[in-house]
């Protein structure tokens, strides 16, 4: 028997909304299994409430009248994952079609943080926006880039209106550089980071122009870029004025 979801998503709530293509003989009920692990939720109409669940950290699969609920659906859009990263909370669960294209529910702590939504490179600043994930509360209205191989730190200001936030870095202040460096950014002691936005690995996939800080007898290359955890990141280089232009 095939059970055929048209649609699957998961609310700010932790309410599973399911739109049948072909609704199983019996929808009372859902399950969730992962490994050895059972969990049995009432159906309300189309919805299924999954906050009470105890659900352990890791990736569950959803069945209905004893067959897996499959889909073609991609379990989420970018709005609700933004929506549903604005409520503080430690548990974060989100919906997703496996490659097999079943239903699957994935569950994992969540980690207050800075999600960057834009990258403005200037001529004299870099220029961030972004918002509070699951209740993040800045420290200090300020962003402070650390050199890793140093300890070095150049800071910016940051505002921060409701749960979202804008913060700007000089250039001129790497200008300091000796060699090829990189700074990790930090937004009132908050992680800064991109994981909203279904793009994984971004290092390979995104490239912010290059700016540059003149001396007398070269330049510094400042550049932002996504670490291989999608962390937003400085990286700046020492390069001849003949090399500037790349």
């Amino acid at each position: 028997m095939t059970v055929l979801a048209a649609s699957a998503r998961l609310d700010a709530d932790d309410v599973l909304w399911v739109r049948w293509a072909e609704p199983p003989a019996d929808t009372a009920t859902l399950t969730l299994r992962r490994e050895d692990a059972t969990h049995t939720v009432s159906l309300d109409g189309d919805a299924a409430d999954l906050s009470r669940l105890d659900l352990a950290e890791g990736t569950w699969s959803v069945h209905a009248a004893g067959a897996e609920v499959m889909t073609t659906d991609p379990g989420f859009s970018l709005d609700g994952l933004v929506e549903y990263a604005r409520r503080p909370r430690g548990r974060a669960l989100r919906t997703f079609r496996a490659a097999s294209g079943g239903l699957r529910v994935g569950v994992r702590p969540a980690e207050s943080y800075a999600e960057v939504t834009a990258v403005h490179p200037g001529e004299e600043k870099l220029t961030f926006e972004g918002l509070l994930a699951y209740g993040a509360t800045p420290a200090d209205a300020r962003i402070v880039a650390t050199r890793r191989k140093t300890g070095d730190t150049v800071t910016g200001e940051a505002t921060v209106t409701g749960d979202r936030w804008q913060a700007e870095l000089p250039n001129a202040p790497f200008a300091v550089e000796t060699e090829r460096g990189f700074w990790d950014l930090e937004l009132g002691g908050l992680t800064v980071a991109t994981w909203l936005d279904d793009i994984p690995q971004k290092k390979n996939k995104v490239r912010f122009p290059a700016q540059h800080v003149a001396r007398d007898t070269d330049r510094v290359r400042v550049r932002a870029y996504y670490t291989d955890k999608d962390h937003l990141a400085i990286a700046t280089t020492v390069v001849a004025n003949a090399e500037a232009s790349s």
